[in-house]
């Protein structure tokens, strides 16, 4: 299974972001390839509330950022959840981040759920790097 970041759905969306073909493609190429795709309940949670917030370029309202993720998973792609998470994973890959704490949170915790599930988390982040040595299969987005 492979996991998306909440960057890659941003940039599939927004025509006028700069990594915007990148990300359409890969994101179009996973829903339609063989391994299933995934998104954690955390990168929904990101994609609805900066999403919607009206100081971002591109802001949606609330009826198309739901429909958006509507029509990925009419298309297939699967909810994955984080309850499998444990503590002494997220802490481990919280203490691996050179970032601190409240910077580090959200990937150290979309990295434990991807880790967790067995799934290989897609990213443009490089930040993603930090927690390769502790059992996290990263696919670095290139940025062309």
């Amino acid at each position: 299974m492979k996991l998306a970041d909440v960057q890659i759905l941003f940039y599939a969306i927004d025509p006028t972001a700069g990594l915007h073909a990148a990300a359409a493609r890969w994101l179009e190429d996973s829903i339609d390839g063989r391994e299933p795709l995934g998104l954690a309940w955390p990168t929904l949670h990101q994609f609805l509330r900066l999403g919607t917030n009206p100081a971002f370029p591109g802001c949606m309202s609330d009826d198309e950022a739901i429909g958006g993720i509507e029509e990925w998973l009419e298309a297939g792609v699967e909810i994955i959840s984080y309850a499998d998470v444990g503590w002494e994973l997220l802490s481990e890959l919280v203490a691996a981040s050179p970032r601190t704490l409240r910077r580090s949170i959200d990937d150290a915790h979309l990295a434990a759920i991807a880790i967790s599930h067995g799934a290989t988390l897609a990213s443009f982040d490089s930040d993603f790097g930090a927690f390769v040595a502790h059992g996290l299969r990263w696919e670095k987005l290139a940025s062309t």
